[in-house]
Order: structure tokens, then sequence, then C-alpha cells
């Protein structure tokens, strides 16, 4: 089959999806559950190795089932996992009632599960409750594999490589969306795979946010700090707007291989003369950067974390638009990344999760200058025994191509 020729290196190893269907499959014993259905896509490639449409339900003890709708053949090459045809509906519920064993609860992941999905489960299934897993599959992703590690590792490699050919893409007189198409497609040719997964509902997400100047202050519906005019009022971050000599610029991708991501963030500028306003308030962002590396380490806990940084910042003179301007303030520091952007742990308040090697997180302290523009740095961490590695070693400072 042509697709497992080429895509076969990209496999995920069977030892892998066995481990991970285990460690799950422990935790559904521990929440007394006799079945767990996934339908969502990230979950399904996960758990079978494969994003084909379908559902996998992973009983308590014993062989999962992925039911696949389309395709079959690839899911049968791609997936480790017992592959079988959809049965529809009907057919699903009675597997769905034959792996219950003694009837027991049912997993749902509730976060991502179509309400439609639950509704229909709720009436077919009078007798059978209903738990919700969402918590217990997130957590378990959010400590990543050596495998998963390598994964993220490449993603970080595309940042790196990328972020030293803005010499040739930021031009004078260059658009935000002319800027933003270069990067696009230099990071195709990296090897992105085009598409950015976040879990949160009505999170689009592009590859690329180029903002530049006053652009990046503009108000914007995403959880992130980065504003952006956009192209129409559908979209937000790269607009038309042509980048000033005098306005710094900021670029912040989001690099893919293999379904797994890494995200980061570097300032630009193509003049010599940076305003001082400027270069004290992106020092002030890395001080910050720096005082998280020291903090992200294991056994922390990442709303204490929050705590002792956003302490901190109170008593210092912080620049203007620290962490988003206006309405666009950000309530966190850090976001794990793994196959979504917006995973386990989260560096902010209420946020009670110990931090634990194998875990991967962004931290993103930047600020948003009127008349200047956007400073501040971003890079994905790996948590690990010791503290935290950085996985990419391009420089933090703001770049002058001028």
């Amino acid at each position: 089959m042509v697709p497992l020729q080429r895509h076969e290196r990209f496999l995920v190893p069977y030892a892998e999806i066995s481990r991970r269907i285990q460690a799950f499959q422990t935790a559904m014993k521990e929440m007394g559950l006799s079945l767990a259905w996934f339908d969502h896509p990230t979950d399904r490639y996960y758990f079978t190795g494969s994003m084909q449409q379908g559902v996998l339900l992973i009983p308590m003890e014993g062989e999962p089932s992925f039911f696949v709708r389309k395709s079959l053949k690839r899911a049968e090459a791609e997936s480790p996992l017992r592959v079988l045809p959809y049965p529809g509906r009907k057919g699903l519920l009675k597997e769905t009632d034959a792996l219950r064993a003694n009837r027991g609860p049912l997993g749902l992941v509730l976060d991502v599960t179509p309400a439609s999905t639950y509704v229909w489960l709720t009436d077919q299934l009078e007798s059978c409750s209903m738990v919700d897993v969402s918590l217990a599959a997130r957590s378990q992703r959010a400590v990543k594999s050596a495998w998963e590690i390598s994964q993220i590792r490449e993603a970080a490699a595309q940042a790196t490589a990328l972020f030293k050919k803005m010499g040739e893409l930021l031009r004078p007189g260059i658009t935000e969306i002319e800027l933003s198409a270069s990067i696009e497609r230099e990071m195709r040719l990296l090897g992105h795979g085009g598409t950015i997964c976040v879990r949160r509902a009505g999170s689009g997400m592009g590859m690329s946010h180029v903002a530049s100047g006053d652009s990046a202050l503009y108000p914007t519906n995403f959880d992130g700090p980065v504003g952006g005019e956009g192209l129409y009022p559908s979209a937000s971050g790269a607009g038309w707007k042509e980048i000033a000599r005098e306005e710094t610029v900021m670029v912040d991708i989001v690099t893919s291989f293999n379904g797994y991501q890494a995200d980061h963030t570097r300032t630009f500028s193509s003049s010599r003369d940076i305003p001082e306003k400027a270069t004290t308030a992106h020092a002030f962002c890395l001080d910050v950067l720096a005082r998280l590396e020291q903090a992200l380490r294991p056994g922390r806990i990442c709303s204490d974390i929050y705590e002792e940084i956003h302490s901190w910042v109170e008593q210092q003179e912080a620049p203007e638009g620290f962490m988003g301007y206006g309405e666009n303030q950000a309530k966190f520091f850090g976001h794990g990344i793994g196959l979504e952007l917006d995973e386990f742990p989260i560096i902010a308040k209420r946020m009670d999760i110990s931090l634990k090697p194998g875990m991967v997180v962004a931290m993103e302290p930047k600020a948003f200058l009127k008349g200047i523009g956007p400073v501040g740095a971003e890079n994905t961490y790996l948590v690990t025994e010791k503290g935290c590695e950085n996985l990419c070693d391009f420089q933090q400072e703001i770049v002058q191509l001028g």
C-alpha cells in the first residue's frame, strides 16, 4: 500500500500504543469503569496511531476495538490495534453493550464528545451511568514518552531553522500577510503537517501569527496575549498592514512534526535603531522567562509557579501591555503542548498540577507597547529530572535585520 510505504517511518510504534492502552486501563480500574469510548480525532490518534474516522472502545481488560468509517484500509496500515468496519449506530451500540462487563459505567471524554452522542447514548443505555474520563486522558497525555519527545524535538528544530531564515523573509515594505505567507511556505517545506490541533472548542489557530507595531495590540478573541488585525472580521493575526522600519515584529509560530507540535516566538526589527523602551521591555520579558525556567522543575505546582512569578511582576515596574494589551491580557504564563496546542499542564491560577519529568510546556512572557509594537520571546521546554531543557537554541534577544 503506497501510504504505508511512504509513512512507515512515522508510524507510532506498537510498544508505544500498548503502553498507552495499559496505562489507561489501569486508570479505568481505579475509576471502576467497564468501557471507555473515544471519538475525538486527537484521542483516537493517541490511542490507535491513526487519525481515521471512527470510534475506539477500550475495555477495562482485554483488547480494544477500533471501529472505522473511513479509511478502513489506511487505519489497518497505521494502527496495531484490532481494526473493524464501522457497524453503524445500532451495531456499535451492540458492541458497546457486549464489551461493558457487568453493564458497568461507560467512560466518555466529555470535554470533546459531541452533546448529540452523549444524549443518544444516555437514551439508548438507560441503565448505564456515564463517567467523564477527560481529566484522566489529558493527564496521561501530559507526560510524554521518549518517543513523543523525539517528535517534539523535530518540531522545535523547524522553529530554529525558520528563525535563521528570517533575514531573507523580512524585507522593507512587506505586509504582515506577505511575511506570514512566506513563513508558512518555509514551515511546510521544513515538514510542517499544515494543521494545528487545539482542544478548546471554537479556538481555531493558524500555523503562524505575525504582528507588527500597533497591530499586535488589536483586540482578539484568541486566548493568548498577541493581538492582530487579521484580513477580515472573521479572522485575527496577520493583516494587510505594511511593516514599518521603526516597529517591532513578533513572529509566533506553532511548528509540527508527525502530529506533535512546538510553540516558539521571537521578536524582530528591520531597523538598527530600536527604541530604548522596547529594549527595556524585552529585557524584562527575558528576565521573567529566566525565572520561569528556574521554577520549571519536577514537584513544583503550576498554580504556585504562577502566583510566585505574578507576585514578583507586580512588585516591579512592568512594561505596558505585559502579557497582553487591554482586553488581550492573558491569565497564564505557559501551557502544555504536544498533539494539541492547549494541553496540560498550564501555568495559571487554580491549576494544581504537579510538574513531572516528561511534561512539555511553552512559556511566553510578552509585552505590547503602543506606537512601537510587541516584544518578548517564547520557548518550548521539556521538564527533566533536574529542571528543564529549552528545545529552541535560537537567540532570544531582539533580532535586528536592518
